[in-house]
């Protein structure tokens, strides 16, 4: 009876040596890393939300805030010419 013991808990014990989580399962999403343009630390915390929605970050040690991904949506040479135009008749 005791060798059956014996054999059984040994036999657990080796289930439980082979059996090991899979490294996959347990990992979380990495969070993006936003890298300062000025100085290049990766020390940044969120610092709100411009007009368009995206977020603005500020580096912890050079204080220099900055939008990840930025968009420059400047005006054409064509809407620059149009706009003392429009000023014109209104004003007139």
């Amino acid at each position: 009876m005791m060798n059956f013991l014996i054999n059984i808990f040994l036999w657990l014990v080796s289930g439980l040596l082979k059996y090991q989580p899979s490294r996959e399962q347990n990992l979380r999403p990495s969070s993006p890393v936003y890298t300062c343009p000025s100085c290049g630390s990766h020390h940044t915390i969120k610092n709100g939300s411009t007009h368009n929605g995206k977020p603005k970050r500020q580096e912890q040690e050079c204080s220099q805030p900055f939008v990840s991904n930025p968009t420059n949506k400047t005006i054409s040479p064509d809407t620059k010419q149009l706009i003392p135009q429009l000023l014109l008749e209104r004003i007139s």
